[in-house]
């Protein structure tokens, strides 16, 4: 048998279509802050009337990051040294690998705004 890690045994894995499947799940998320240094956003998920935290969203697309810079300086309720915390009115759609073993979501990336 052929070495895994030769370059054969590569082109023949990549040529048969043999590639890794991701399998995203999707959930519904509001937006609860934003981080200053870099950019990222809170997320927070709706159970049972409480909002429990979900994470730091990175991804998202520029044209998804103006319409929300356009929207968050009205929400602003508090902010720190690291953190603006916002109102969590604005909702969005997300996309994640799984959920970390703390309940947050694994990779999460941003797929549209919802109302």
């Amino acid at each position: 048998m052929a070495n895994m890690y030769s370059p054969l045994f590569i082109k023949v894995f990549y040529n048969l279509g043999l590639d890794k499947v991701i399998n995203y799940q999707y959930t519904d998320a509001v937006i609860t802050g934003l981080r200053k240094d870099e950019f990222g956003l809170l997320l927070g998920i709706e159970e049972n009337n409480r909002i429990k935290p979900a994470g730091v969203m990175e991804f998202v697309t520029p044209a998804a990051r103006k319409q929300f810079y356009k929207q968050y300086q009205d929400l602003i309720v508090d902010e720190n040294n690291k953190f603006i915390y916002l109102d969590p009115k604005i909702k969005c759609r997300v996309k994640f690998r799984n959920y970390t073993k703390n309940g947050l979501l694994r990779i999460p990336s941003f797929v549209e705004y919802i109302s």
